[in-house]
């Protein structure tokens, strides 16, 4: 899967000036975008896109948030439209209590809308929307580590193969079609 480039922050409700909203545009760097005062009900961040390409996943490296949405649009104009749906980054307890704020979350294909509901088969989306919001903690300032979208793979193009997996001393595999298997 081929990465889809953001080349710039188009627009951002709220940022810390120490971590700003163009730290997403170079994930490698290890810098994250935050809100810029603590208790702020939501975080709003668009992206332009490199690529005009179909999103197949979405990377997603929390810094506190509660749930995120993730909305297409053109830079010709229009509403956005639904990409990836409200979903969870932490749960009620996490938030409050400052747990796990950190965590990766991977949404791949399953999650995603297939074709936003207004789109036709010529839509080109340009614009990345994320939707951040925490109702749980009003204590500390949240927002995002990295964000990152991939293309769906090329036709022909094989998937890579899978990581080797190891425990200590052993190499672990997948359970396949040489593998013996262990009576019931």
């Amino acid at each position: 899967m081929a990465e889809i480039p953001f080349t710039r922050v188009v627009s951002v409700t709220s940022a810390d000036p120490r971590h700003p909203a163009e730290n997403l545009l170079r994930p490698e760097d290890g810098g994250k975008w935050r809100g810029a005062a603590a208790g702020e009900k939501q975080l709003s961040v668009v992206l332009e896109l490199g690529d005009s390409r179909p999103i197949h996943s979405l990377h997603i490296g929390n810094d506190g948030a509660a749930f995120v949405e993730v909305l297409l649009g053109c830079s010709a104009g229009g509403e956005f439209q639904v990409l990836l749906p409200s979903s969870a980054l932490m749960s009620p307890s996490e938030s409050r209590a400052g747990a796990g704020p950190g965590r990766v979350r991977l949404f791949g294909p399953q999650a995603l809308v297939k074709r936003p509901a207004t789109a036709t088969p010529t839509t080109k989306y340009d614009r990345l929307q994320v939707v951040l919001s925490q109702p749980y903690c009003q204590s500390r300032p949240y927002g995002l580590a990295f964000i990152r979208a991939f293309a769906a793979p090329e036709e022909g193009q094989e998937p890579p193969p899978a990581p080797v997996r190891r425990l200590g001393p052993f190499t672990l595999r997948e359970e396949g079609e040489g593998s013996p298997r262990r009576p019931p």
